[in-house]
This record gives structure tokens, sequence and C-alpha cells, in this order.
């Protein structure tokens, strides 16, 4: 097992559909439950003419960012299928019309969402886009290396939206509506490791590994495992 350096956790931000205060994300952690909803928060902290760019993934993600204390820490944005509406409408675009819309594709690519960020905050901070199938997991990994090549602190942001339901049959995840923020730091007592896969926990709360770990983040819970593919990751705390 390759277990990391130590980090904490210095502030954090989540918005979905259904919940939207700090308040309510910390009753969701004691009796957590499926995320869903196709509500778009209004971002009101970025430039009017940057936020009419956003649908309802990206309006997530940022609504998060917004929420925290900006400062100039890199920027890791984490979503497996990202903005999967708007490269849906552009595929449909483009069999009906043979053309693209040069705006809603520039919006397509993966780090659009984090660099529209720091545009709207004119920052140069480094940013990291990941879509993986350990999704958050994957993340961590990289903070925790910035951290350990002496960034003061890192912030994630992980993001999830309902994909278009004609991708439904081939899906076999949660079609959850959810982003969360996270500044992390290199103090305190959370360590992740690594070893050879496990079998998979069920969860009797049905949501994603993604919020699984979030759900851990803000608990008092000494420990979360889960595996995906060939890896079993393993957080801890103390």
């Amino acid at each position: 097992m390759s277990q990391s350096s130590s980090f904490g956790i210095e502030s954090w931000a989540a918005w979905s559909p259904s919940l939207k205060t700090s308040s309510d994300w910390l009753s969701w952690v004691k009796n957590p439950s499926a995320l869903v909803g196709e509500e778009k928060p209004k971002v009101e902290g970025m430039q009017p003419m940057n936020r009419r760019r956003l649908k309802q993934l990206g309006g997530m993600a940022l609504e998060t960012a917004y929420s925290l204390p900006e400062t100039g820490a890199p920027i890791i944005f984490c979503s497996q299928q990202g903005e999967s509406t708007r490269c849906y409408e552009l595929l449909q675009e483009l069999t009906e019309t043979g053309k693209l819309s040069p705006q809603s594709f520039s919006l397509a690519v993966h780090n659009a969402i984090p660099s529209l960020y720091t545009i709207d905050k004119k920052l140069n901070s480094n940013v990291i886009a990941i879509s993986s199938n350990a999704g958050v997991f994957s993340a961590l990994a990289e903070a925790i290396g910035l951290l350990a090549d002496g960034e003061k602190r890192v912030r994630i942001i992980v993001a999830a939206e309902p994909t278009p339901d004609i991708y439904n049959s081939y899906c076999d995840f949660p079609g959850e509506a959810y982003a969360y923020s996270v500044d992390l730091i290199s103090s305190g007592d959370l360590s992740l490791s690594i070893s050879a896969a496990k079998e998979a926990k069920s969860n009797d709360a049905n949501i994603s590994i993604n919020l699984e770990v979030l759900r851990f983040l803000l608990s008092e819970d000494q420990s979360y495992e889960a595996a995906i593919d060939n890896t079993s990751w393993h957080l801890k705390r103390g």
C-alpha cells in the first residue's frame, strides 16, 4: 500500500438543486440521498457577460468556486462526463445543419469551465482538468502532488450533471446534479492511500463515489474506502 503525506481542508462549498446551503449539506452528510434536479444557480459573483455562457454543470461548479475566498491557488476541475448536455446539443446541431456554434464548441472542451473562472477573475492560476473513472480520487492525488511540490493550497472543483436521456442505456452511474469545491492545504490529519483492488462495497444511499468522498470529508468518520477498476482507494483521518 502506498500512502500520501497528510493534508487538510481549509474551506469548502457545495451546491445542488436540492441542497443549497452549508447547513443543508451538513444535514445530508448524516442522512445522504440521491441529488437530482435541473435547476441552475445564479452565480451572482460572475460578470453577466460570462455568466450567460454557463449551462447547469458549469453554473453549479462556479457557484461553489465563487462561494469560497479567492486565493489564486491552482485549480483542479474534475468531472467524468463534463458538459454532456452541451456536447449532445452540438452533435444535434452538426447533424441538422452541418455546422457548429464556435462559442458553444469552445465551451464544450473539458477545461472551459475553470478557464472561464480564471478569465472572469483575471487570474493566471495553474488549471488542470480531469475526466477519470477514479473521479475525485484522481483530483486528490493530483492535489497532494502539488502540495508536496510546495503549493500552499490547491482548489479542487468536482461537478456532475445528468446525461441526456439518449445516453441512459450506456450509463452505469446515477444521474446526479451537484458540484463542490474544496480548498486543500498541506497541514491536516487526512491521508490517501492506494492498493490492489478489493471487491467494491455497495452503499445504501445509492450515491456516487464522488459524493461518498465529500460525505467523508465533511463527516467525522475515520476512514472511507472504494474500489475502482483495479485500484482500492483509501481515505483516512487521524
